[in-house]
């Protein structure tokens, strides 16, 4: 089954912990250390980039069983998944700069 992900490529800053208003920091009560998490914005909803699991080339050694190998190569570009239904969920790299991630949805 093919992956489809859009996006628009737009870099999206990343934001930390001391950054967030407090209606968002509640979101994320079970950081011990919200103030040096780090975030980001995405259509209306804060996303800690700690809950995302890495994607990695297949054949590559796993050390984590979130780890995501990319058999087909469907995930060629992107760094990092988190699911929100068994076919569809948000998926991010890092800019050179590493102040800013692309995000994208995919679909499968």
């Amino acid at each position: 089954m093919a992956v489809i992900i859009k996006t628009n490529n737009i870099p999206r800053p990343i934001i930390y912990g001391w950054e967030l208003v407090e209606k968002e920091k509640k979101e994320f009560d079970y950081l011990d250390d919200i103030e040096s998490a780090s975030f980001f914005r995405y259509k209306g909803q804060v996303y800690d980039l700690g809950e995302f699991c890495r994607i990695i080339p297949a054949g590559s050694k796993s050390y984590h069983p979130c780890d995501m190998h990319d058999i087909g190569g469907d995930f060629k570009n992107w760094q990092g998944y988190i699911s929100d239904s068994y076919f569809s969920g948000i998926v991010i790299r890092y800019t050179e700069d590493l102040e800013h991630v692309i995000v994208g949805t995919y679909f499968s």
